[in-house]
Order: structure tokens, then C-alpha cells, then sequence
């Protein structure tokens, strides 16, 4: 890890809110890096790193706001057998992601998409782009291994070959719309 010397300014003026600003210019880096990391050492403790409280009364403000030409959120799963997991939470091209894929790939894939009202108000599962030209429709992707196991309870409802299927607990599959 190289160390540098990062602007580090704070402000506060009167009717506005302090600031305190963490400014970075090193340029292009050997690796991926963060401006700014917050670590907690002590495993002996289960207790948040980072938290924010808010106390603002009216609503509507982010607690987290990020303004960046592909705005994302990964979380990744320590501790476990490898290949442990690895999410994100993404925008991109007017489409929130949660996207997923294990830590041994560098790709990751879509889970769930769903898309601006404006830009189609679409919801796509396994899927960021079969909808078929609609707007307002939900996408499913074909099961990439159908049901073989009777759930207890309840039921799963996948599609196979393009047909939209329902296997109840029984194990009963009803194809609710062929393809």
C-alpha cells in the first residue's frame, strides 16, 4: 500500500452545514484504491464500521448520495470457503443493477434490473435487455436448470424454453403461458 498525502479541508458557515471534504489527485494508479477506508480492527467486536445517523425530520434527503458515471455499491463476503460471493449494487444506462457473481470472476452478472419509468419502467430477472420492446413488463430468463426438487410450503414459479411454468409442492408443474 502506498501512502499520500491527501487536500483535507473543513467548513462551516453560518445557515449551511459543516463540511469536511477528503480530496484525492494521484492519477492513474497500479491498482484499484479508495480515497477513503474505514476499518475496524478488533474482531473481537461485531459492530458496524461506518454508521450514519440522520436526524433531519422532513425526509427526502439521501444519506448516501454518490455521483459518478457508473455509480455502484459492492459488498464482498469474507470469511467464507472460497469461491465466496460477491454483489453490487450498480447504475447503469438508466438501470439499477443488483448484479452478483463469485469472487474468483471478474464479471458480474445481472440478479434483478430494473429501469427508470421514463426509460421503460421495466423489471427484469436474469435479464437487462429481453423485454421484448415493452414498457412496464417484467422479464424472466429462462431457468438455467429447471426445478427438480417438490419445495415445501410453497411453490416455484420459472420459465424453461420460454413457457412460464409453476411447480407446486406436490409437484405438479402447470405451465401458466406456453411459449
Amino acid at each position: 500500500m502506498r501512502t499520500v498525502t491527501l487536500g483535507f479541508a473543513w467548513s462551516y458557515r453560518r445557515n449551511t452545514m459543516a463540511t469536511i471534504s477528503v480530496i484525492s489527485n494521484e492519477g492513474a494508479l497500479e491498482s484499484a484504491s479508495a480515497v477513503l477506508e474505514v476499518t475496524a480492527t478488533n474482531p473481537e467486536y461485531n459492530q458496524p464500521a461506518l454508521r450514519i445517523i440522520q436526524k433531519g425530520t422532513v425526509g427526502g434527503a439521501a444519506s448516501i448520495g454518490i455521483d459518478d458515471p457508473n455509480p455502484d455499491i459492492e459488498f464482498v463476503e469474507t470469511g467464507q470457503v472460497s469461491p465466496a460471493g460477491k454483489y453490487e449494487i450498480a447504475v447503469q444506462s438508466d438501470i439499477l443493477q443488483i448484479n452478483g457473481r463469485n469472487a474468483e470472476n471478474r464479471k458480474f452478472e445481472p440478479i434483478v434490473v430494473f429501469q427508470r419509468v421514463a426509460a421503460g419502467g421495466n423489471v427484469g430477472i436474469r435479464t437487462a435487455s429481453q423485454f421484448g420492446g415493452g414498457k412496464g413488463v417484467i422479464a424472466i430468463a429462462n431457468a438455467s436448470v429447471a426445478p427438480s426438487v417438490n419445495p415445501a410450503g410453497g411453490g416455484v414459479l420459472y420459465v424453461e424454453d420460454g413457457a412460464l411454468k409453476y411447480r407446486g409442492s406436490k409437484g405438479t408443474i402447470t405451465v401458466i403461458a406456453p411459449a
